[in-house]
């Protein structure tokens, strides 16, 4: 019996297409993603009372931030409130939340923060280098009066101690420095 040459052509189709047809299988490994080791921050956990002053206001505001470790072990959860300020007309008390986290796959730190009113923001870090770290905001965009601004150098002076220092430019050229200090309870 001889095969139609469309048959046999089809036939020969069919055997190869579930070859060439059939998805390809990933081979590649997935990467374990890992808990971050929170050792370089495990000091900052607690309640914490800073004084920020910035170089055009009259006085420094105080805000009381708490640290304490996210249950799922992937975050450390920042809690500040900044109580209104007399320099301030009409200022409320302000709160804003931070996570910070560590991203082994781009070895860098995170920290996203949120607050009321209108605050967001998301910086990144390489980590501590001898007992300093340097926080570089990637959010950052120019306002009205301000044209640019450095990142966040913070400083651990001991357990219960940080100092930061920051500065941003106004729209006018004026550099304008911004210094914190923080103490534990």
């Amino acid at each position: 019996m001889r095969m139609h040459p469309g048959i046999f052509a089809l036939a020969i189709l069919a055997g190869l297409l579930p070859a060439t047809a059939s998805p390809q299988v990933e081979t590649t490994p997935i990467p374990m993603v890992v808990k971050p080791n929170f050792s370089p921050m495990q000091f900052m956990l607690g309640t914490w009372t800073c004084s920020t002053k910035s170089a055009r206001r009259p006085a420094p505001y105080i805000t009381t931030s708490t640290y304490s470790m996210d249950p799922s072990g992937w975050w450390i959860n920042e809690t500040s409130v900044t109580n209104p300020m007399r320099w301030f007309p009409g200022a409320a008390k302000i709160t804003t939340w931070d996570k910070i986290t560590y991203d082994s796959n781009t070895r860098r730190w995170a920290d996203v923060s949120y607050g009321t009113p209108n605050t967001y923001g998301l910086s990144f870090s390489r980590g501590w280098s001898g007992n300093t770290i340097t926080w570089h905001d990637v959010s950052f965009a120019p306002a009205s009066d301000i044209a640019s601004q450095t990142d966040t150098v913070t400083t651990k002076v001991s357990d219960t101690k940080m100092t930061s220092s920051s500065s941003f430019t106004e729209r006018s050229g004026r550099v304008v420095g911004v210094r914190g200090v923080c103490t534990k309870h």
